[in-house]
């Protein structure tokens, strides 16, 4: 058993591959931060200003904007960790992916596909939860409603393409990134996933509080993830089917939601929290436990700290 605890906490470490002092870090958050600003201004000239380009093809509408700029705020963020991992950080960009240094995309389809049912279970306690409390059934959808104009569906496919881009920026700066240099100053692994829990809720500025604690539930599992699988694409993979489902939702389902018209209490919110945001990631941790990884990477390997290739030193 102890040999496996140490595989597990080796993504967690390799911070130390690199340099970490707190100038480094700062100059990596301001770079990452300088590249979102530029390519938002870039986006922003190229999308909205209707005398930067005269093809109609370049009218596009204020939601069609929002999906130009967040995947441009989603490049910026992994080309600036690229360029902080050569120039600052001294380490290879992919030990922010794996301990082995190797990105796998059958993983990040893997996360995707045990999310889904995972996901849809929950529904269904969710379902049962509030019917009981309701004492009558509920289902846990909206109203279904085809979408009344074509710019929805276009505005919903951009989004569904970008989804895993902006997944993977996401869990590149606070699963990978803001993980493993937090480790480097905190000991504590569950002080590390907390408080990188509480920044990725605090970062989601668009939810209110109640919402806010979903997300916190949704980051740790996400850790849970990426330090069992000492990788980042199960929890990518989970991230983008999660917002998939999400935007799809609010697609095809209209009005208020059937156990939002339930009295809720406490006792009532805590249980959307775990049923929502706990149980599909708890349900993905499972299989994945009883399965052995279902297939993980065979090559895995530690990745020693002392070990650093000489051109990251």
């Amino acid at each position: 058993m102890k040999t496996k605890n140490n595989f597990s906490r080796a993504f967690i470490d390799l911070a130390e591959m690199g340099r970490t002092d707190w100038r480094r870090v700062a100059l990596t958050i301001l770079l990452v931060k300088f590249l979102s600003i530029l390519f938002v201004m870039i986006s922003l000239i190229v999308a909205a200003s209707p005398t930067f380009f005269k093809h109609p093809f370049f009218h596009i509408t204020e939601a069609d904007r929002t999906v130009v700029l967040r995947l441009a705020e989603a490049a910026a963020s992994i080309l600036g960790f690229w360029i902080a991992c050569k120039k600052f950080l001294r380490r290879p960009f992919r030990s922010l992916i794996s301990t082995d240094m190797t990105f796998d995309i059958r993983r990040c389809l893997l996360g995707a596909a045990l999310y889904l049912p995972a996901n849809a279970l929950g529904l269904m306690a969710m379902s049962l939860f509030f019917s009981m409390r309701a004492d009558a059934w509920l289902v846990p959808f909206r109203h279904f409603e085809w979408p009344h104009h074509d710019d929805q569906i276009i505005t919903s496919i951009g989004m569904l393409i970008v989804i895993p881009f902006l997944a993977f920026a996401e869990e590149l700066f606070f699963r990978a990134w803001l993980t493993q240099t937090l480790r480097h100053y905190m000991r504590s692994t569950i002080s590390v996933v907390a408080l990188v829990a509480v920044l990725f809720a605090a970062y989601h500025t668009q939810y209110d509080l109640r919402e806010k604690m979903l997300m916190v539930v949704s980051s740790l599992g996400f850790s849970a993830l990426s330090l069992r699988d000492q990788r980042l694409e199960l929890a990518i993979g989970a991230h983008s089917m999660m917002n998939v489902c999400a935007t799809l939702q609010s697609l095809f389902f209209t009005g208020p939601l059937p156990y939002a018209q339930v009295p809720a209490t406490i006792l009532d919110w805590c249980t959307l929290v775990i049923l929502k945001g706990a149980l599909p990631l708890v349900m993905m941790y499972g299989v994945l436990q009883k399965t052995g990884g279902w297939s993980s990477p065979s090559d895995a390997r530690l990745a020693s700290p002392g070990k650093v290739r000489p051109e990251y030193r």
